[in-house]
């Protein structure tokens, strides 16, 4: 159970590019899911006008009466990136909640989708959290099929219990920033148990995949541009995945070492690998030439120094600027 004062459930909502319009369904999808005492933290990385533009929107008081349960908290969170954004709720943020459920800013909730989850983990007490399968788009059934049988974790819809967050908490882990497989990174450290050198990895033993947990996305066409533009992006991007999945499993499953020693950054994450793995990295460039093109860019030096910039909490207002660093 959560500590007195924390809230059974917390949702947070990763939001960098989207439009107001487009989280509007989202955050009102994710106050109608909420069947319990919830926090709804929307975390704005590295776009102050869309984090005052939600301000606005909470503003005019159009959500404020759609629920007993849940209530909203706008953060804006400096540096453009989303595994500092979720190294932040898990430092900062996170309130101590039951179960602690994160969703992705253009994600429209089914109304039982985080009862069943949540359900799901009361009756699975050796899972450490859980996740949803995809029923839209092209290659939802094909992933849903190798998720159900395999295991694994879907970004859009996962959960973790208290207790794994709090052990992350306790023992310092940091997703390591520019990373582009933020989830399936932590899944992976899930799958192990969070310690690689005494647990086997077993994904379906310790991710629970409900088959009955699924979301809305809007459909998207190659005939918008924005549409278009993001798919290029998004390709160009899976190459540095490529990569980064290589570098993850052997930081895990072949060295052994702990989440908590995983590199600052994504590009040294792939750097060490490479230097160790030469002839791993030779196969996958061979296969994958987008995975040239990133390593590429992986060696551009980027500067990090708004990591230091602590969480500003803009709704509900605070007295002070500075981030409101919660514990459980």
């Amino acid at each position: 159970m959560a500590e007195t004062g924390a809230p059974a459930w917390s949702i947070a909502v990763f939001a960098a590019r989207e439009k107001i319009v487009d989280l509007e369904p989202t955050i009102a999808s994710a106050i109608e899911a909420s069947t319990s005492d919830t926090v709804i933290d929307l975390l704005v990385n590295g776009n102050r006008g869309l984090a005052d533009r939600l301000v606005a929107l909470l503003a005019s008081a159009q959500f404020v009466s759609r629920s007993m349960h849940a209530s909203l908290r706008v953060w804006f969170i400096e540096l453009g990136d989303k595994s500092h954004a979720w190294n932040q709720y898990l430092e900062f943020i996170w309130p101590g909640s039951e179960f602690a459920f994160y969703i992705d800013g253009y994600v429209r909730l089914r109304a039982d989708a985080l009862q069943l989850l949540a359900q799901g983990l009361v009756n699975s007490p050796e899972h450490l959290a859980g996740t949803g399968v995809p029923t839209v788009g092209r290659s939802a059934q094909a992933l849903r099929q190798q998720m159900l049988a395999q295991g694994g974790i879907h970004g859009n819809l996962f959960v973790l219990k208290r207790a794994a967050m709090q052990r992350l908490r306790d023992i310092g882990f940091r997703l390591p920033l520019g990373l582009y497989r933020t989830d399936p990174t932590l899944g992976a450290a899930l799958a192990f148990s969070l310690d690689p050198a005494r647990s086997s990895w077993n994904p379906k033993g310790r991710i629970l995949v409900h088959p009955d947990v699924t979301w809305n996305t809007e459909e998207r066409s190659i005939w918008k541009f924005t549409d278009l533009s993001s798919q290029i992006k998004r390709t160009l991007r899976q190459g540095q995945g490529t990569l980064e999945n290589l570098a993850v499993r052997d930081f895990f499953a072949v060295r052994k070492l702990s989440p908590e020693n995983l590199p600052k950054t994504a590009a040294l994450l792939v750097s060490q690998w490479a230097v160790a793995r030469r002839w791993d990295l030779a196969k996958a460039l061979v296969r994958n030439p987008l995975a040239g093109l990133a390593l590429r860019r992986l060696r551009i030096a980027r500067d990090w120094s708004a990591v230091s910039v602590p969480p500003v909490q803009l709704w509900p207002k605070c007295a002070s600027d500075q981030g409101q660093h919660s514990t459980p």
